[in-house]
């Protein structure tokens, strides 16, 4: 089925030897075909390390021309650094009229789970893919033992072909270069086999039943629901509450429960409820499978319904959002920007045109759904009954109430329940409000935007004039360097942040002082004040008039100004009881001498269940049980490889990677080299551009270390990182996207241009 072109080979000492002549057969045997010259070195392809793309090989290589042969063998032999006696070099025809090129794996290269990954491009060349220089990669991932065929008639081909090499070769981890030319012709140009050294191997875990569970789990769940709007189900790792951007796409269990227990269990559907959507309460938001976090979307959209509107036009438009984002999965990190319509601002009836009319919906639903939405949003922004006021309100009480909990006589396990329970009631629950009021407040201020009340550069000014936690960190921060306040007084306010938030091990600020803050360095901000000029203020009360809606300019830019900070302050005062609990775990492991190390595997309902019940088993027991449970579960967690988006049962055996379209912030531009996420601890970060997978706030020492620019994997326009890049006026892209997100990690040096909307690999 796959055809190999012929291969010339010759050792580097024959060659040095005899130059002359094995030019001359390598012309006699190729006759007019262009040649790809290519490395064959001893220190690559092994088992213990590949060195793929380490050596030379040179393309296109006219045979006719001899001191280009020799030049290109040169240029071969010159990058084998350490030259063995076995050194060969490889000649080949050229392949002509290629139609897709790319590489194949035949295991998962971090795990060596039984996937088959297939990078291609489908733009004529052979190095777009093994170069990093194509913008247009595809990745196609097949699991294995899938009973579902793929239907793609190349892949298909080459997954036949695949299957050959692991049995001809006897070894299943396998790099193979790959092109089919126009004729739908495949050839095989390379196999090397994987590194396995230094790697979990994880290819003998059994996926092939629990794929078969969650395929059935899927297809059943799928099915019309007599409490839900909608006759399909989805799953995303990323819209609404984005687990993959606050825990991870992999996280470890107690992370995972400890969201799903003051978030996306109840307290996210209480707020919406509350706020006058529809009454989700009872439904979770957040399953997992196999230990991967998705949300419900179905479930989630039918959150953004307001309670008044028509159950028939409802059922209609939550079938409508659900088309959308079937036809247009780049959009699931986008859910609320581009997909659902929450709440009203200026140019919503405009949008609301554009997107229903020609969809069928009539001009008398449109007109509900606008006046349900207007009605919503009149409540929330209320000047003095606004539900944002409650919520800011009640998030008070929080402080009052850890310091109660902590100066207790209470025992820990006690602690860490009331913690929980008030973090719940006075901490998620009013910043799910705050969170949603802040999500109003910057649909309206695009909305300024895209009426021309103000420019893009404006927007940036205001919400840079905004107050908010970070700037404060850095005002202490010098405050400190100037000696005008203790180490210790630093720390009794921002110690409990930790880079990963519901991460046991991720030290906090009070615990790593010296590495997060080296060298007392300070950020730099772009303070600042901005006023609206008369005429903007008359242009909004105008479309304030016109559109009900029942606040004054004045009022408006005060809910604005007030929930985007809201927002951020009251995360923070919750994120304080949240780490007190993982502290307090940790003092509880200690106690019942649990490793600390195996911490992350616990259930946080283990931990709680303890509150309220009593049976024979002493606490070392139960905990070493259910994190030796959850160990074995997060081998699976590690070995699957699912989408980000599921749209059919089917797709949890094979999907291709979607491209995402980033989130650019600020009109800047940074041309610098990258740092990755693991070697953020180095040091030497600053005017560079850092790499972090996802946008957890307590990577906010970040910005203390005069970063230039900012790349995370996930996170959406509204995020923690979105927003703080934002206000300190940073060149950002957030949420690239995994195949984006790994291709420029892949740089020495990258161009961030945020104003175009571009990245660019330099070099």
């Amino acid at each position: 089925m796959a055809k190999v072109l012929p291969i010339f080979s010759f050792s580097v000492i024959k060659y040095k030897k005899d130059k002359e002549s094995i030019i001359s057969e390598i012309q006699k045997i190729f006759g007019t075909n262009a040649l790809v010259i290519r490395s064959s070195s001893k220190n690559e392809d092994g088992l213990d390390v590949s060195n793929a793309g380490h050596y030379q090989s040179v393309l296109n290589v006219p045979v006719e021309d001899a001191i280009k042969i020799k030049n290109a063998i040169d240029l071969v032999i010159a990058s084998y650094t350490n030259s063995n006696s076995d050194d060969e070099v490889f000649v080949q025809p050229q392949l002509k009229n290629i139609s897709m090129a790319g590489v194949a794996f035949t295991s998962d290269l971090d795990t060596l789970s039984p996937y088959y990954i297939i990078n291609y491009d489908e733009g004529g060349s052979t190095e777009t893919v093994t170069g990093g220089k194509g913008q247009n990669l595809k990745t196609f991932i097949y699991f294995k033992d899938s009973p579902v065929k793929c239907v793609n008639p190349h892949l298909s081909k080459l997954i036949v072909s695949l299957k050959e090499l692991e049995l001809l070769f006897n070894f299943p981890h396998l790099d193979v270069e790959f092109a089919f030319d126009k004729n739908g012709q495949l050839y095989i140009f390379q196999v090397r086999p994987i590194s396995v050294k230094e790697k979990e191997d994880l290819s003998g875990t059994d996926l092939k039943e629990t794929l078969l569970k969650i395929h059935k789990k899927i297809s059943k769940l799928s099915s019309p629901h007599p409490n839900l709007l909608g006759d399909h189900a989805i799953y995303g790792v990323m819209p609404d509450w984005n687990p993959a951007e606050i825990i991870g796409l992999k996280p470890k269990h107690l992370a995972a429960s400890l969201y799903k227990e003051i978030i996306t269990d109840n307290i996210w559907a209480y707020q919406r409820d509350n706020y006058g959507y529809r009454n989700l309460r009872s439904h979770p938001l957040m399953l997992l499978y196999l230990g991967v976090p998705y949300i419900d979307v179905r479930v989630d959209f039918n959150s953004f319904i307001p309670k008044e509107l028509d159950n028939a036009i409802a059922k209609k438009l939550v079938e409508y959002y659900l088309k959308k984002l079937i036809s247009s999965p780049v959009l699931h990190d986008k859910v609320e920007f581009e997909i659902v319509h929450s709440c009203f601002y200026f140019d919503l009836p405009k949008k609301l045109q554009n997107d229903l009319k020609n969809n069928g919906f009539d001009e008398k639903e449109i007109r509900d759904i606008e006046s349900s939405l207007l009605s919503i949003t009149n409540k929330i922004i209320h000047p003095e009954t606004g539900l944002y006021k409650k919520d800011l309100a009640q998030s008070k009480k929080l402080s009052e109430k850890y310091e109660q909990i902590i100066s207790s006589q209470l025992s820990i396990v006690d602690k860490i329940y009331w913690l929980l329970e008030d973090c719940k009631r006075y901490g998620t629950l009013p910043f799910a409000g705050i969170a949603r009021s802040a999500f109003i407040a910057t649909q309206f201020l695009r909305s300024f935007v895209d009426l021309t009340i103000f420019t893009k550069e404006e927007y940036n000014l205001f919400t840079n004039s905004l107050t908010s936690i970070t700037k404060e960190l850095n005002t202490d921060l010098e405050e400190y360097s100037k000696t005008l306040i203790s180490k210790d007084e630093f720390l009794k306010k921002y110690g409990h942040l930790r880079p990963g938030t519901y991460d046991i091990l991720s030290k906090r600020y009070d615990e790593n002082f010296d590495n997060y803050f080296s060298n007392k360095t300070t950020l730099k901000t772009e303070n600042g004040n901005f006023t609206f000029t008369a005429k903007q203020l008359a242009n909004i009360n105008d479309l304030l008039k016109k559109y009900k809606l029942q606040v004054t300019s004045a009022q408006l830019l005060d809910f604005i100004k007030v929930s985007i900070e809201g927002r951020e302050q009251v995360k923070f005062i919750f994120t304080r009881s949240l780490s007190k609990v993982l502290s307090l775990i940790e003092e509880l492991a200690i106690k019942y001498e649990v490793k600390r190390e195996d911490l992350p595997y616990l259930d946080i309902k283990t931990i709680m269940d303890l509150y309220a019940s009593l049976d024979y088993r002493d606490v070392k027991e139960i905990f070493e049980r259910d994190i030796e449970k959850n160990k074995r579960t997060y081998k699976y967690t590690k070995a699957v490889k699912l989408p980000s988006l599921i749209t059919k049962a089917d797709d949890v055996y094979f999907h291709f990677l979607h491209s995402e379209e980033p989130n650019y912030i600020t009109l800047k531009s940074i041309c610098s080299q990258i740092i990755p996420e693991e070697k953020i601890k180095e040091g030497k970060l600053e005017n560079k551009i850092i790499f972090i997978k996802s946008a957890d706030p307590g990577f906010d020492f970040l910005f203390t270390k005069n970063i230039g620019g900012l790349v995370t994997q996930f996170g959406g326009a509204n995020s923690h990182m979105a927003v703080r890049c934002a206000e300190l006026g940073i060149p950002a892209v957030i949420g690239a996207g995994e195949t984006n997100y790994t291709m420029w990690l892949n740089a020495k040096l990258l161009e961030l241009d945020c104003l175009n909307k571009t990245v660019k690999v330099i070099s």
